[in-house]
């Protein structure tokens, strides 16, 4: 059995962008992946007219990390026009003034202050009722966050980090986010590399310069392992260590991973746009107790309406099957609509969910940092005798978890500390 000079657990964007580094400064790397597919939580679906985001969707603000891809593969990506709509109480709404008011409310959180929650910093900061609650469902809803557990201090972070690369665009991939994995997988030595899917690890045997990984289809030897599996398998106990990682637990005590559940419902046309108000809308932001926030393909011109549900909304749809998510979601928009549910089931040509909560290789959707853990994802990331190394989103501690770029960025980082050992 050939020994691999690194082996990495994971094809998702964070072990694809590992390989891509090490197959290229000539090392030997060996690929695990439990999935039939690459990707990882990316999960683009082709229908025969356009592509269907199962996973990541959006690029937030342009950070290096993908529009150096973009610009490498000449990869088409289109900016979101803001326009919102916000519904409360079963009537739709101006939200301008609210707007500002929790972008004052957010401003006021600061990193002198004692670490706390989220929850605890709205009951004693001073904003009116209505800026509080539209806070509270910002957080739990882009986040997939709990109020009541977030760190204050990962959110001061987040809002910086996002401001420094004008955080405040969206952009989306014309032709699916799997392009941008393509752009990654192009650029891989694939002489040097030796992918495997469905290839579960179940179990890392490891000492200073040697790893033996076990899987149901045998056992493969390394030098050295990258683990970029995400955190919620990680504190699944999916793969068992040997010797255990005492040191990382932690950092993962202080790591959570919020639920979600997103339906997208592609439909006959664009029938929403035949009311002005909805002409060019991005985001219908709601009270309504399934699905509170959808969005449109905005600005590509697919017939399609994505519902987000997150946080205490996910939970009561996790282990429902697709077919009843989308049911669910069609109540939803019947709702926020004002419309009869046969009417929107005749428009709707098909729907796609999928579970990341039960998705084993994925045990939720993607991270946030407790209180007192703003700093857990460089715990996390911190190499273990030059052998065992970490990346993922998780392991980001600069505001970019919970990202693609945030990822992409801790695949560089890992690769360049594996070179220099």
């Amino acid at each position: 059995m050939k020994i691999a000079d690194v082996a990495i657990i994971g094809a998702g964007v964070a072990g694809l962008t590992a390989v891509r580094e090490l197959s290229g400064a000539g090392m030997h790397v060996l690929l695990l992946e439990g999935r039939d597919r690459i990707g990882g939580r990316i999960f683009t679906h082709h229908t025969s007219e356009y592509p269907v985001e199962l996973g990541a969707e959006f690029i937030h603000g342009r950070p290096p990390e993908i529009f150096d891809l973009v610009r490498e593969s000449n990869l088409l990506v289109g900016r979101m026009k803001w326009r919102a709509a916000q519904r409360k109480n079963n009537r739709w709404i101006e939200d301008a003034q609210i707007i500002d008011a929790v972008d004052e409310l957010f401003a006021k959180m600061s990193t002198d202050d004692p670490d706390q929650s989220f929850q605890e910093f709205i009951d004693r900061v001073d904003a009116s009722p209505e800026a509080k609650d539209q806070a509270l469902r910002f957080v739990e809803g882009f986040h997939a966050a709990d109020p009541r557990r977030i760190s204050v201090h990962s959110l001061v972070k987040s809002n910086a980090a996002d401001e420094k690369i004008d955080g405040g665009r969206q952009f989306r991939f014309e032709q699916g986010y799997d392009s941008l994995l393509k752009s990654i997988s192009d650029r891989i030595n694939w002489k040097s590399c030796e992918l495997r899917l469905n290839t579960q690890v179940t179990e890392v045997e490891w000492k200073p310069g040697q790893v033996v990984l076990r899987t149901a289809s045998g056992e493969f030897q390394a030098q050295r392992v990258i683990v970029t599996v995400p955190l919620g398998v990680l504190k699944a106990g999916s793969i068992r260590f040997n010797p255990a990682l005492r040191d990382k637990e932690k950092a993962l005590q202080r790591l959570e991973t919020g639920p979600v559940i997103r339906v997208s419902l592609c439909f006959r046309g664009r029938f929403w746009e035949e009311q002005e108000r909805f002409q060019d809308v991005s985001f219908l932001f709601t009270d309504d107790p399934q699905f509170p926030t959808w969005w449109t393909s905005n600005p590509l011109p697919f017939p399609i309406l994505t519902g987000w549900a997150a946080g205490h909304h996910a939970k009561a749809l996790i282990n429902l099957s697709a077919e009843q998510v989308v049911h669910r979601a069609l109540d939803s928009l019947a709702r926020i609509f004002d419309m009869d549910i046969a009417s929107l089931e005749r428009e709707l040509r098909a729907g796609f969910t999928h579970d990341w909560e039960v998705d084993p290789f994925s045990c939720g959707a993607y991270s946030y940092p407790l209180v007192g853990g703003s700093d857990a994802g460089r715990e996390l990331e911190s190499p273990l005798c030059s052998t065992l190394f970490f990346a993922g989103e998780a392991t980001d501690s600069e505001g970019h978890n919970g990202t693609v770029h945030g990822a992409i960025a801790s695949g560089l980082r890992v690769a360049k500390a594996v070179v220099s050992t």
